[in-house]
């Protein structure tokens, strides 16, 4: 967060992403003034009919999840630039450009397919109206989710059928489809069609590929891009996705009682090689846990751990609600709980974990206190959930 000598907001970055120069060319940009979320507010004032620093604030809210303050902005840009002709837009990541208006309408789209109620009709809306947008992919990426988990088998079928006959090479799209027919344990000859051939694809792009890509374009002269395409970075990403991968495997088959030794190996080798990895530590004390190695999982992810971390509120929370969970290690998961609500006083789901914590702990009257000021605290779209476990706690409570 940038602040100016007013305590104003100038702008921000949400979380980091390698290689450190870049982010630091980000930094720079916002040093200079250059697009800041003031910048793009004054010249807003200045000019509301200004589409493009419109949708340039959007995008600044969108960063932080902010639908309230991102939606009316993006029905702006619609508005004042219905035929798309203010600028373009390429996400940093997809590299799909395409006219700030059709992002806006899509993005507009896309907030029908979260939360409760979900609505797939405006992002149909949307690929009706741009029949060759170049968000076809992640227009059919977000609808999936709904058909991936809540849609009725035969809709979900139809979906599947059509997002796959759209991007047959793409084994994630066609993981998704698997995913779905795994929950419905149906049709599992149509599961097996989808592995066989998510497996041969997974074959056919070995690091070779991404070799050859490389040596293109040091031939061209563009290191940089070299880098991209197979150096530091690449390996570093190669290596975390192998320690994930160690660490779902370990759980897959801790989870089915099955090859238990096999399974710890390999989320002791993640840890190995992601040493600092907050995430694989947690997982690796589970496994430990699943295993009756309880003193392993307390010297990896115990108080000392909470102690070295005790001003990180995050992952106080994380190591709070992990020990909640299995029961265990309260007395540390309540201290990491208090410290990490004393840090982030208004942080909603820190309440909740306390929360968690206290109904452990059999406090019930500092257990309801706590989970009613996370749903205090919370945005209206999690209210109804933490008001489940509130009730849930007073029910557990009337029982004794």
């Amino acid at each position: 967060m940038f602040l100016g000598g007013d305590n104003a907001e100038v702008d921000w970055v949400v979380g980091y992403g390698p290689p450190p120069e870049k982010f630091q060319a980000k930094l720079e940009k916002i040093l200079k003034g250059d697009e800041t979320f003031k910048a793009l507010s004054e010249a807003k004032a200045k000019n509301p009919k200004d589409a493009a620093a419109t949708f340039k604030l959007a995008r600044k809210w969108a960063d932080r999840y902010n639908d309230a303050k991102t939606l009316p902005l993006y029905k702006e840009v619609v508005q004042l630039d219905p035929q798309g002709k203010s600028g373009t837009y390429t996400n940093e990541y997809t590299k799909v450009t395409v006219s700030y208006t059709e992002y806006a309408e899509f993005a507009i789209a896309a907030t029908n397919l979260s939360g409760a109620k979900i609505d797939v009709t405006p992002m149909r809306d949307f690929m009706a109206k741009y029949p060759k947008t170049k968000l076809l992919k992640d227009a059919y990426g977000r609808m999936s989710y709904y058909y991936g988990l809540q849609a009725p088998k035969d809709e979900a079928a139809k979906f599947f059928e059509e997002y796959t006959g759209k991007f047959p090479e793409d084994a994630a799209v066609l993981i998704s489809w698997l995913a779905r027919i795994v929950r419905d344990k149906e049709p599992l000859d149509k599961g097996v069609e989808l592995a066989e051939k998510i497996q041969t694809l997974a074959r056919s792009t070995p690091s070779s590929t991404y070799q050859g890509i490389a040596d293109l374009y040091l031939l061209k002269g563009d290191k940089e891009k070299a880098e991209d395409a197979f150096g530091k970075n690449f390996m570093e990403n190669r290596v975390a996705g192998l320690a994930y991968d160690l660490i779902s495997y370990a759980n897959f088959w801790l989870g089915k009682g099955e090859n238990k030794d096999s399974a710890l190996a390999m989320a002791e080798t993640a840890l190995k090689l992601e040493p600092d990895n907050s995430y694989i530590i947690q997982q690796t004390a589970g496994a430990y846990l699943k295993m009756n190695k309880e003193d392993k999982a307390l010297a990896l992810f115990g108080p000392a751990y909470m102690q070295k971390n005790i001003n990180d509120a995050s992952t106080l929370n994380g190591y709070a609600w992990f020990w909640a969970g299995q029961g265990k290690n309260l007395n540390s998961a309540l201290a990491a709980a208090k410290k990490a609500v004393e840090l982030k006083p208004k942080q909603y789901n820190i309440w909740d974990t306390l929360g968690a914590v206290y109904a452990k702990m059999k406090n019930t009257a500092e257990a309801i206190k706590a989970m009613e000021k996370a749903i205090e605290l919370a945005p209206d779209n999690v209210k109804e959930a933490y008001k489940k476990n509130l009730d849930k706690i007073k029910a557990d409570a009337a029982k004794k």
